[in-house]
């Protein structure tokens, strides 16, 4: 018996001395050369806006890299949710951020993205996003103001981050983005998400068919050129991977294509009315959900949904934080609540997003990617698993079809 004991302790002491160095072995296996990708999202930049100025840096993309025809959004075509969507590669109603403000009764909160308190709580974001996926398998990730990227995600969130500060100086973006890819190697981050809002905000003050929005992307395209050129100054410039891409496109609107919703809407019969201009969400009382879709369907200038009846395209109705009623402007048109507010001149996005001014853009260039290559209209549900496959992880489940998008890839 005590020979049996003696036998038993020494093959349980080798089965820990060899779990000792398997652990040991994988903490100190070093991490294999992967490519680094920089991934700029420019805020509501349309399709078709490097054709209405001299552009030298996306055309310099374009011919040594990869252009998109068109990014098709996901719906609603709103900024938040479409920032999310790239990132985990999942519909608005799979990953939860169903607009960019919304009721959420799983947690009888509201979320607003003027509400740090509620940006910045990981509670509200479902899903994965790609720098979660990274950090989880050790592969650094950095993230300046990428919606989701201020929150805790599944106990993660990117290395290097930063709190939204709208006025930030885009050159200073630049720089730490720089500074970031000239860390030591084992700081440094292989993932980098980053944003500037320019031209979304000139397109709804001016419209996308406007001299400012011409010199809007201008100096965008400037901006391109001066990150261009300093990471072309870094050691590791034949390993960085640089794709641009947008949320949304941008339609023009007139002041004479509005729909004022409070003349249909009876305040008694719901509970709240989120969003306007063109995406609206109205939370009905049960008792009037009837009523208060009869009332607004046949108002011109609107579409208007139950929601057990919205397209299965939209990908959107199954979520429980989605109104019972859903309003969408049609093409041209806006919302508005009352008569005598803001004057709706310039442009707006939220559309259907097959409307072909709600596409944006998407450009590649660097090692992983094909060089001269225009493709057709891919979407940004795929773009997580093109970011996944870059950067050699493993994807988490998602919504993508990596077949619509691996075509960019030059063939390893």
């Amino acid at each position: 018996m005590k020979k049996f004991i003696i036998i038993a302790f020494v093959v349980l002491a080798g089965i820990v001395l060899y779990q000792d160095f398997l652990y040991k072995k994988k903490r100190n296996t070093p991490i294999p050369p992967r490519p680094y990708v920089v991934m700029l999202s420019l805020d509501g930049f349309r399709w078709d806006y490097d054709t209405k100025t001299h552009t030298p840096n996306l055309d310099y993309i374009t011919n040594n890299g990869v252009k998109a025809d068109g990014l098709q959004p996901s719906f609603p075509t709103k900024t938040f949710p479409n920032h999310y969507t790239i990132a985990t590669g999942l519909y608005p109603g799979n990953h939860g951020l169903i607009s960019n403000s919304f009721f959420a009764p799983d947690l009888d909160e509201y979320y607003s993205i003027r509400d740090r308190s509620k940006v910045e709580n990981g509670k509200f974001y479902k899903g994965e996003p790609i720098w979660v996926t990274a950090e989880a398998q050790r592969v650094k990730a950095a993230s300046y103001f990428w919606v989701g990227s201020e929150a805790k995600i599944k106990g993660y969130a990117p290395t290097y981050f930063k709190y939204y500060d709208h006025n930030f100086p885009y050159d200073q973006r630049i720089d730490t983005v720089v500074n970031w890819l000239k860390l030591p190697y084992n700081d440094r981050p292989h993932l980098i998400t980053w944003y500037i809002d320019h031209a979304d905000g000139v397109g709804h003050l001016h419209g996308p068919d406007s001299p400012e929005i011409v010199q809007s992307v201008g100096m965008l395209d400037s901006l391109i050129g001066v990150f261009l050129s300093k990471l072309n100054q870094l050691s590791i410039k034949d390993s960085v991977n640089f794709i641009i891409v947008s949320d949304h496109g941008m339609a023009n609107i007139q002041n004479d294509k509005m729909v004022y919703l409070n003349k249909y809407l009876n305040n008694n019969f719901i509970d709240t009315a989120i969003g306007v201009n063109p995406f609206t969400l109205v939370y009905a009382k049960n008792k009037f959900i009837d009523s208060v879709y009869n009332s607004l369907k046949n108002a011109e200038g609107i579409t208007t949904w139950k929601k057990e009846d919205i397209p299965e395209r939209l990908h959107l109705k199954h979520n429980k934080r989605l109104s019972n009623i859903v309003v969408v402007a049609d093409s041209g048109w806006s919302t508005a609540f009352n008569k005598g507010g803001f004057i709706y001149n310039g442009g707006t996005h939220g559309y259907d997003n097959q409307n072909r001014d709600m596409y944006g853009i998407f450009y590649g260039i660097g090692p992983s990617f094909k060089k001269g290559y225009k493709t057709g209209t891919l979407y940004n549900i795929d773009i997580y698993n093109l970011l996944a496959k870059m950067l050699k992880i493993d994807p988490a489940t998602n919504d993508g079809k990596p077949d619509r998008i691996m075509q960019v890839l030059a063939e390893e």
